[in-house]
Parts: C-alpha cells; structure tokens; sequence
C-alpha cells in the first residue's frame, strides 16, 4: 500500500511540474508569436513603402524639369526615402533564408535600374514589381503560418506532455510486475457485458431493420 501512495505522489507531482512547465512555455511561446506578428506587419508596412517611393521616383522622372537643381530637389527625398525603406527591408529578413534571398534578388534588380533614368519606365519596371511582390506574398506567408501554428519549442513540448502525462497514468493504473485483481478482472468482464448490451440497444434503437422484401 505505501509504494503504490508513493508512486501516485510522485505521479501526481511529475503531472502537475509538467503542467506548470507547460504554462510557462505557453506563456513565453505566446509572446513570441506577438513578436513575430508585430514584424509581420513591420515588414509589410517597408514593403508597400518600398514600391510606393520607387514608382514616384518612376512618376517624377516623366515630368519636364526646368533645370538639373529643380531635378534634384524634387527626386532627392524620394530617393532617400526609397533607401530607407531598402535598408529597413534588408534588416528585417534573413539573407539566409531562401524567400529571404528571392525578395532580395528582386531589390538588386530594382537598384540596377534606377542607376540610369531611362530604365525607370513601366515597361521595366512591371516585371520585376510582379517578382517582387510574388516573393513578398512568399514570406509573409510562411512567416504569418509560423506564428498560425506556433513555435516549434511550443509543440514540441506539447507532445512531450502529452506523452509523459499518458505513461505516468499507465505506471499508476498498470504497474509493471503486479499480478492482476480476479475481483477487478469479473468486474471488468461485467462492465464489458453490460456496455455490449448497451451497444446492442443504441444500435437496435438508432439503426432499426429494414422490412425485408
């Protein structure tokens, strides 16, 4: 009797520390994924910016300017804010990362044509805007799935919990080496009759024979 109070103790307590471990991870899990939101919305946010600045810059080069210093006061904090939407966008992803390296691939293009005017018109624009815009769509969609279906920490834990919350009740109820109970044997063996009989009746009620032809 005192081993069995003890292995329940000790499984009730294992049960218990793994329940309060679980909170805690879900807890911090929780405000990872907030985290992960907030540079989901971030990233979005450079990303229109991003495309916004370029296509006025594309716009302000159509018009006729009198002179070169009207020029550059008109484009000059497009440009700057063209390049800090680029900046802000290149710190926020990982150039690792193969989604990472396609929306990138598409910033090096865009840097090659605005080296030289003429290269800023619709017709070369277009193209790389929809790659770009393909491999944003890329990102954030994994990213927005990672925080959909939590960090990997979090389910990892879960089926850890899972797993000893369900041994430790097997180890209690089922003990390895203790011989079974006759009594607990023939009340099972009614409890079975007894829920047959109650399948029959369910069956019989819910599912009845069809008159046959």
């Amino acid at each position: 009797m005192g081993g069995e109070i003890s292995i329940g103790a000790v499984g009730a307590a294992l049960i218990a520390g793994m329940i309060s471990l679980l909170g805690l991870i879900i807890s911090k899990e929780q405000k990872t994924s907030e985290f992960r939101q907030a540079w989901i919305d971030s990233l979005r946010s450079e990303i229109t910016q991003y495309l916004t600045n370029l296509n006025a810059i594309a716009d302000a080069l159509t018009v006729s300017y009198e002179n070169q210093a009207d020029k550059v006061n008109a484009l000059s904090p497009l440009y700057s804010k063209l390049n800090e939407s680029y900046f802000a966008i290149t710190l926020r992803v990982n150039k690792d990362e193969d989604r990472s390296k396609a929306l990138l691939a598409c910033m090096v293009r865009f840097a090659k044509l605005t080296q030289n005017d003429s290269d800023m018109v619709a017709a070369k624009i277009r193209p790389v805007e929809i790659d770009f815009l393909n491999a944003s769509k890329g990102l954030l969609k994994y990213e927005w799935n990672r925080v959909k279906n939590g960090e990997f920490t979090f389910k990892a834990t879960k089926i850890l919990s899972a797993v000893v919350i369900v041994g430790t009740i097997i180890a209690l109820f089922f003990p390895a080496g203790k011989k079974p109970n006759n009594e607990k044997l023939g009340n099972l063996s009614k409890t079975s009759v007894i829920n047959n009989q109650l399948i029959e009746t369910y069956q019989l009620t819910t599912c009845p024979m069809q008159p046959q032809e």
